[in-house]
């Protein structure tokens, strides 16, 4: 069901109820007045017939000649009785209707009473007069009044049916109406491809209303993912460039190797540059297949102990003392008690990559590493003295196989660091970097625990 018609047919549901109680209480409403007016109608036509037959002597002329006028006057289907103070009736006989004698205890009780059998309503009155006590009890059928209901009952359907059919129809114009913007943007969505991730939709200035909030989100996503394509384009070249290289220096030297008959110690210079080619090429490969699993699913988690883990990672990358390290940590814990839920073999090669980078461009310069432990947090700092990185470049250095012009004396592949961030990433932690040229690099790992 398209959003339009259940936007209409909701809108209809919650109008029929609404005017479902409204009529329902106006006919209520109504109804309850007629039977009210009736009942007078019968209080009076009993008052009537009292006094036409026991007030002729207690009223004066003028008013008995309106009790004469008013006594021919019967209401449908009317049945009237009178008793005296032991019930027996008197002036008109009983026939089929006859009333029993608790409810002429009632009405004797309480001075008035009325009530209903049916369609038939009844008003009993207490009569006293100056030749005794009488009870009188009329009752009739208001006929004209039900009818009347009948009718207005049938009015108020085919009046409901008729404007749950407009409500819906209206409802479907606005509703339309409503999803116009809607479906333009989607329109527009469906318009992007590939290679037209530069698009974007319109949002209007100064609207901060659901819609353009739903553009802006839509427009931020097309920015990632014109950022992601446009990384993954850079990558490809990068990588191929990279792969290329050793390669096309392995077949250079084997092929200029094999044009003539040379020495022993020119094949084994050959040799060693083809090995050195291949380590180069193993590298690359091996940072490949870690940036790729770095990027799948990981689900080996457990609980690493921190601060183990970064000892670890120092002795190796110090070459258990060939390099200066100071670890200093700020738990306020005993040892091995830092813990934090995390892929160990990853977080082990996140940390590897900055520690190395900052013991390869600090020229045997000190590296410190400091662990902080705060209310809900790891923070991770790795300090070098190095050449440090240029401020135009500090957004750079996570894109893969970029090497910075400030770095090109160094080894490296521009893919430590990448890989490192998606690594934190996967993480939930975030890096932050300091840095100066010429005064040294700080790089702060923040998880969150």
């Amino acid at each position: 069901m398209k959003v339009k018609t259940r936007l209409a047919l909701q809108f209809t549901v919650l109008f029929a109820g609404l005017l479902l109680l409204l009529l329902f209480g106006i006919y209520s409403l109504v109804e309850r007045n007629r039977r009210i007016s009736f009942y007078d109608k019968l209080e009076d036509r009993a008052m009537t017939v009292a006094q036409f037959y026991l007030a002729e002597d207690n009223l004066s002329e003028e008013s008995f000649k309106n009790v004469l006028k008013k006594y021919p006057r019967s209401l449908n289907q009317e049945v009237i009785r009178i008793y005296n103070d032991q019930f027996d009736p008197v002036f008109i006989k009983e026939d089929t209707v006859r009333w029993n004698k608790d409810l002429l205890h009632d009405i004797v009780r309480n001075r008035k009473l009325r009530f209903s059998q049916g369609n038939q309503q009844v008003c009993g009155i207490y009569y006293a007069d100056n030749s005794g006590n009488f009870l009188v009890v009329a009752s009739a059928v208001d006929a004209a009044g039900i009818e009347n209901m009948q009718r207005l009952a049938w009015i108020m359907t085919f009046a409901y049916l008729a404007a749950l059919i407009i409500t819906y129809i209206i409802g479907r114009l606005f509703a339309h109406i409503a999803l116009m913007p809607i479906n333009h943007i989607i329109a527009n969505v469906q318009s992007i491809r590939a290679s037209s991730l530069d698009k974007r939709l319109k949002v209007r200035s100064g609207r901060k209303d659901e819609l353009s909030q739903l553009s802006t989100t839509i427009n931020q996503l097309l920015e990632h993912l014109e950022q992601s394509f446009e990384a993954q384009r850079v990558f490809i070249a990068n990588a191929s460039h990279e792969l290329r290289t050793p390669i096309t220096s392995i077949l250079g030297e084997a092929e200029i190797t094999l044009l003539d008959d040379r020495q022993t110690n020119d094949y084994k210079r050959a040799l060693r540059n083809i090995i050195e080619e291949s380590d180069r090429l193993n590298g690359i490969i091996g940072s490949l297949l870690e940036l790729a699993q770095a990027n799948m699913d990981y689900n080996d988690l457990q609980r690493i102990p921190m601060d183990e883990l970064l000892w670890e990672v120092a002795e190796e990358c110090g070459q258990h003392g060939r390099y200066q390290m100071n670890l200093n940590f700020h738990t306020g814990h005993l040892p091995g008690s830092v813990m934090m839920q995390g892929h160990r073999h990853l977080l082990f090669i996140a940390l590897s990559n900055v520690v190395k980078n900052a013991i390869k461009f600090s020229n045997g310069k000190m590296v410190t590493c400091d662990l902080v432990k705060k209310e809900s947090a790891l923070i991770i700092k790795i300090i070098d003295r190095g050449i440090g990185i240029p401020p135009e470049e500090l957004h750079k250095i996570f894109l893969p196989f970029y090497r910075s012009p400030h770095a090109k004396g160094f080894d490296g592949h521009g893919i430590g660091l990448s890989l490192t961030e998606k690594i934190v990433r996967l993480h939930n932690g975030k890096i932050e970097i300091f840095s100066e040229v010429g005064q040294g690099t700080a790089f702060h790992l923040t998880f969150q625990q």
